[in-house]
């Protein structure tokens, strides 16, 4: 399969699975990043175009019918004012995310401590913004594509996203504390970075586990966590053979 074929591929889908693309990419590095830039520009589009649905507006739709030939221009120009401000909002935010890549990916990030507490960081404002509770069937259904789920998981999980390690997709977990929340990140082993089992900075500390087919990634600003977690994880989280 030669390079333009794979661009090709990955341009449909960032994400392949097909071994010969996943193999394609291990080895050439030039090819991984092209990967890895398609699909942060993926993420981030995503994101950008999650605009919320107005108030009440299935309320105003339905009043609109009733209206004289003057109101509904009103209101039909009230209501194209008010989804284009945010649509303008969300390109401009996909557009800066994308020409923000490049600085992201230049960094020199070479183990997954690294690379995780750098994940932290640009995700911190948005996680706060978004934290809702999931349902265990739906955190289960992503770490099924890790070959993994959780048995009887007690902790408030308050956010979870698929995000990339070097360009191989992971994810990306919060978990509700005491003290605030603990990320927690599922990162394949075909991601090429260091093994590192303990990191940390002037905000966060980190840990990494290896388990069957994937490292765990814990980072949290207590430490408290970083000694609870790991041995909930033992225990809970459940790889198929």
């Amino acid at each position: 399969m030669d390079n333009l074929t794979l661009q090709q591929i990955l341009l449909v889908n960032p994400f392949s699975t097909e071994p010969k693309v996943l193999a394609a990419i291990a080895q050439d590095p030039d090819l991984a990043q092209f990967a890895f830039e398609l699909q942060q520009q993926h993420l981030a589009l995503d994101d950008a175009l999650q605009v919320p649905i107005p108030p009440m507006l299935s309320e105003r739709l339905l009043q609109i019918p009733t209206a004289n030939n003057a109101q509904l221009a009103k209101a039909s120009t009230k209501i194209q004012r008010s989804w284009f401000v945010p649509l303008t909002m969300a390109a401009s935010i996909a557009l800066f995310a994308t020409l923000g890549i490049q600085r992201y990916n230049n960094s020199t990030i070479s183990n997954i401590g690294e690379h995780a507490l750098a994940h932290v960081h640009k995700e911190e404002a948005k996680l706060l913004q978004q934290a809702s509770t999931q349902s265990l069937a739906d955190v289960n259904l992503k770490l099924a594509s890790f070959d993994a789920h959780l048995d009887n998981w007690q902790d408030d999980i308050i956010y979870a996203r698929y995000c990339t390690f070097e360009g191989i997709r992971s994810l990306h977990l919060a978990v509700k504390t005491a003290t605030g929340y603990a990320t927690i990140f599922v990162v394949p082993q075909q991601a090429e970075l260091d093994f590192v089992a303990q990191f940390s900075d002037q905000q966060y500390l980190g840990l990494a586990m290896a388990m069957p087919k994937a490292n765990i990634v814990i980072v949290s600003s207590n430490i408290d966590d970083l000694q609870q977690l790991p041995k909930k994880l033992n225990e809970k989280l459940i790889f198929s053979a």
